[in-house]
């Protein structure tokens, strides 16, 4: 494991040796992400940020459960709440207007 020691700037800015940055693919103005690890600070490429919200993703849904039929189950079931309440608000109104 290559050790590569830094210093914190006053504006809170460290240099990444370049050795170290062509070792992890990074290229200049490309995004990092950077999260507290079990170790320290862990930076990481927007693919790698990307798997690992992927992976941990994968942990906590259970095989076979579909996030996305359930949201559509979702807003079906809002859109007939909708059409619901406008039906009943619709009789509402006409209903008063025959009243008046």
């Amino acid at each position: 494991m290559d050790v590569e020691r830094v210093i914190l700037d006053k504006h809170g800015r460290i240099l990444v040796p370049s050795a170290l940055r062509k070792q992890m693919g990074w290229e200049e103005g490309q995004h990092l992400t950077l999260m507290p690890g079990p170790h320290g600070l862990q930076v990481l490429s927007q693919k790698q940020a990307l798997n690992h919200i992927r992976e941990e993703l994968r942990r906590r849904i259970a095989p076979g459960r579909s996030l996305a039929e359930e949201l559509i189950r979702d807003r079906r079931e809002e859109v007939h709440r909708d059409e619901d309440e406008y039906r009943q608000s619709k009789r509402r109104r006409e209903s008063k207007r025959k009243s008046a």
